[in-house]
């Protein structure tokens, strides 16, 4: 059972209907495979967003994805290395890339550890959907998803590895997602829907490559589209979507979201309907080659990582550890290890991250 059952407020269905090894499962018994190889569905969704970009997997490090920062107004220059686009002038979260999402679809899969936390709280969350507890159940999304993010870091923003703040917003909107789509009538009848659509699917070609006929795929995704309107028109007016903690605006939240759906599915898929899903979906996106542009090294003060800023940067988000970084002030020394240091936004006072001795610098 994968995350995304506890993030749409279901037990047995995920919005996208089920996870990959489900999915597959269904596949292996309509053809009478014998073994489904995870690698070679990891493989078939490669070469499908080799397909949509035209890119190889190598040069994706090489682009850029167009985007311009919702704060700022910033157009990205440097490239991401998570799917978590984060403005290089103002560290602000400002777009998501499917692309380079995809570079590791099962990084949103948290094993056998969260599996089992799922069934040790089974019991206690079915009790508090008959008995209508929505207090009781919150809590327990709450335990789920602050497991999940420690076991599926490459899953969500960096900011999460070591902003505890940032992680317990980033818990608690997911939690408040999943509650309120579950203890929704309207929402249910949907998730029902999708089960129903799930088990139609119907399944062609040979072992390895079996995929998902498209005629059975299409409605599916469409109900799954309905749901996710009526879930955020839910969400919006009980204040859940100004809970996300990088502030990000309700269109980016709708990207993020349906690229969990495409990601699941995108394995499932032959070339032409994962075209037609992420053109549908808004996830294509422009990429540009990244050009060479002047920048300064800087050194992050919570990692120690390099990070390369451009001229009239302000703050920058280190993707190594998800410290935001003030660039706009002059590195200092560590007074014992001499190490070059730009300090976290809004902190003066730290442990150097190279030597561990404490380090400062004057308030600005």
């Amino acid at each position: 059972m994968s995350f995304l059952k506890r993030l749409f407020g279901t037990p047995k269905i995920t919005i996208q209907g089920m996870d990959i090894g489900e999915l597959m499962q269904q596949a292996q018994q309509g053809q009478q495979a014998q073994t489904t190889d995870i690698g070679q569905l990891m493989a078939q969704a490669t070469a499908n967003m080799e397909a949509l970009t035209g890119q190889k997997a190598e040069p994706r490090a090489q682009l850029v994805k167009k985007t311009n920062c919702h704060t700022c107004g910033a157009a990205k220059t440097l490239a991401p290395k998570t799917a978590y686009v984060y403005c290089d002038f103002c560290g602000s979260l400002t777009d998501y890339d499917f692309q380079k999402a995809c570079e590791n679809p099962q990084s949103a899969m948290p094993g056998p550890a969260y599996e089992q936390l799922i069934h040790e709280t089974n019991a206690d969350a079915q009790l508090a959907r008959r008995t209508r507890d929505k207090e009781a159940f919150l809590a327990i999304q709450r335990r789920l998803f602050d497991r999940w993010v420690d076991l599926c870091p490459n899953a969500v923003s960096p900011r999460a590895k070591q902003d505890e703040r940032y992680r317990k917003e980033l818990v608690e909107y997911m939690a408040q997602t999943a509650t309120i789509n579950e203890f929704d009538e309207t929402y249910q009848q949907y998730a029902a829907k999708v089960a129903e659509q799930v088990k139609g699917i119907a399944w062609e070609g040979m072992y390895p490559r079996v995929t998902a006929r498209g005629d059975t795929f299409w409605p599916l995704y469409e109900t799954v589209s309905q749901q996710l309107e009526h879930s955020y028109s839910i969400l919006r007016p009980a204040g859940v979507l100004d809970l996300h903690p990088d502030g990000a605006p309700e269109s980016l939240q709708r990207r993020m979201t349906m690229s969990m759906f495409c990601q699941g599915w995108l394995p499932t898929l032959g070339p032409a309907d994962s075209e037609k899903m992420v053109e549908r979906a808004g996830l294509k996106g422009e990429y540009s080659v990244l050009e060479p542009v002047e920048t300064s090294t800087r050194h992050c003060g919570g990692c120690g990582g390099d990070l390369q800023s451009l001229p009239g940067s302000k703050v920058m988000l280190c993707e190594d550890c998800g410290t935001k970084i003030d660039v706009s002030s002059p590195e200092v020394n560590c007074k014992n290890c001499a190490g070059m240091i730009s300090f976290p936004v809004g902190v003066n006072r730290l442990q150097c991250p190279y030597c561990k001795s404490e380090a400062q610098r004057m308030s600005w």
